[in-house]
C-alpha cells in the first residue's frame, strides 16, 4: 500500500484561470490528496499554437503557491531540447518514481473521449492511476466511449478514491467537482477584443497580463 498520493494536472495553461486553481485545490481539500504537481505543456501533440512557456510558466508559478503544488518545467524542458512534443507517457515515467507513492493522472472527462489519441495512450496505467473529473450536475456515461476505451475503463475502474492507494498505479477513478465555466481561449479571445477579464482569473494574474501585455491576440504566439 501507497503511503501517499500525488495528482498530475498536466495542460496548455494558456493562460491559468480560476477553473484551474479551482480543480487542484478540490484535489487536495475534497479528495485529500499529498500534493499536486502542475505540468505545463511543451510543444503541443495536436499543434497547438501555445504562448511562449516562460510567460505561461510565469503565469502557473503566480497561480500555483501554497505548500501543496509543485510546478514541473519537465515537458518544456524536453521539448525545448528535442525539438517535439514530450508525451503523456514519458512525463509519466519520469515524475512517477518513487515506488511508496500513487500517482494520479487528472483528466477532464472530455479527455477521456479521446484518449486513444495520445502516444502509448494504454501504458499510461502502468505507471499512474488516472482521475477522471466531470461536472457534478453531470453523470458521466460510459456508453458515449468508444468501445476500445470503454473496455480499458470498464476493466480497471474503481468504485472508492482510497482504493488507489492500494496499488501505485492501473486505477480508473471517477469523481465530480464543482467547475467553473471557464476557458483560456475564452481568455485570450476576451483579451484581443478588448473586453475585461477580470472575473476569470485571480487579481494577481490580472494584474501580471495587465501589465506585461502578453496576451496580446487570440492564439499567437508572441
Amino acid at each position: 500500500m501507497a503511503n501517499k498520493i500525488v495528482g498530475i494536472f498536466g495542460g496548455a495553461f494558456d493562460p491559468v484561470h480560476k477553473g484551474h486553481i479551482k480543480i487542484a485545490e478540490q484535489c487536495v481539500v475534497k479528495l485529500g490528496m499529498d500534493k499536486v504537481i502542475i505540468v505545463p505543456t511543451g510543444i503541443s501533440p495536436f499543434n497547438k499554437i501555445l504562448t511562449d512557456d516562460k510567460v505561461r510558466l510565469s503565469i502557473i508559478k503566480i497561480a500555483f503557491t501554497d505548500k501543496w503544488y509543485e510546478i514541473s518545467d519537465y515537458e518544456l524542458r524536453q521539448s525545448k531540447k528535442d525539438k517535439k512534443p514530450s508525451f503523456t507517457i514519458n512525463t509519466i515515467k519520469y515524475l512517477a518514481r518513487e515506488s511508496s507513492t500513487s500517482y494520479v493522472l487528472i483528466l477532464g472527462s472530455d479527455s477521456l473521449l479521446t484518449i486513444d489519441q495520445w502516444h502509448k495512450w494504454q501504458d499510461i496505467l502502468g505507471y499512474c492511476h488516472l482521475l477522471i473529473i466531470s461536472r457534478e450536475d453531470k453523470d458521466f456515461n460510459l456508453n458515449i466511449l468508444k468501445p476500445s476505451i470503454r473496455d480499458f475503463v470498464i476493466k480497471n475502474k474503481v468504485n472508492e478514491f482510497n482504493n488507489l492507494l492500494n496499488k501505485s498505479y492501473g486505477g480508473i477513478f471517477f469523481t465530480k467537482f464543482s467547475f467553473l465555466p471557464y476557458s483560456s481561449s475564452e481568455i485570450r479571445s476576451r483579451i484581443s477584443q478588448k473586453k475585461s477579464i477580470k472575473s476569470l482569473v485571480s487579481p494577481e494574474i490580472f494584474e501580471f497580463i495587465s501589465k506585461t501585455g502578453c496576451y496580446d491576440s487570440d492564439g499567437q504566439r508572441i
